[in-house]
């Protein structure tokens, strides 16, 4: 290391994988649901190992986002029907 200070404007942020377990908690699913929406690219997803058997990890910010993207699609559904009538 050359002794630099890290700029007081960039933020540094680690971040913890969740697991399926966690990750299902988060959702309010069952465990099982997560791995496989996981293994079918349905949910995002972060697939550690090599293999059939992987350990899948999730972050939660892409849980959140993903969370987000199908509550907005659904609502914007529901409310074009609303529209139509």
């Amino acid at each position: 290391m050359t002794g630099e200070k890290a700029s007081p404007n960039r933020e540094i942020r680690l971040v913890k994988p969740m697991t399926p377990k966690t990750a299902a908690t988060f959702l309010g699913l069952d465990e099982k649901t997560i791995t496989r929406w996981a293994r079918k690219g349905y949910l995002p997803a972060h697939p550690l190992g090599e293999g059939k058997r992987k350990f899948w990890r999730f972050l939660e910010s892409e849980l959140s986002d993903w969370l987000a993207a199908q509550t907005n699609r659904d609502w914007a559904a529901t409310a074009k029907e609303g529209r139509a009538a």
